[in-house]
């Protein structure tokens, strides 16, 4: 992970922090910026795994000023993709066994 890239998810796990609280239980970084493989331009991939029930699109809407604004900061497209502690543990959807394999905590 490059420093720039470590320096945007650290801004924006204290972001999220302020609207989950305890309810964060993680945030891993997956795909091209994880592998060491980014371009300029390739975006940032985070799975953010939080605590309870998840309805991704109204975490996508909660969260969505917070990437907005963070992806004009720093001119990258930055994916959150939400879900639960308990589905990110059990699943064994193609996404998660490959973000399980390359995935860099955050």
């Amino acid at each position: 992970m490059s420093i720039e890239t470590k320096a945007i998810v650290t801004e924006l796990r204290e972001q999220l922090e302020l609207i989950y609280g305890k309810r964060l239980v993680q945030m891993i970084l997956f795909g091209s910026q994880a592998r060491g493989e980014a371009c300029p331009g390739s975006d940032i991939d985070v799975m953010v795994v939080l605590q309870g029930p998840v309805r991704p699109g109204e975490e996508i809407a909660r969260a969505g000023g917070i990437t907005s604004a963070l992806s004009l900061k720093y001119d990258v497209v930055i994916s959150c993709t939400f879900l639960s502690e308990e589905r990110y543990k059990h699943e064994q959807s193609p996404l998660l066994l490959n973000v399980r394999r390359e995935g860099v905590v955050a």
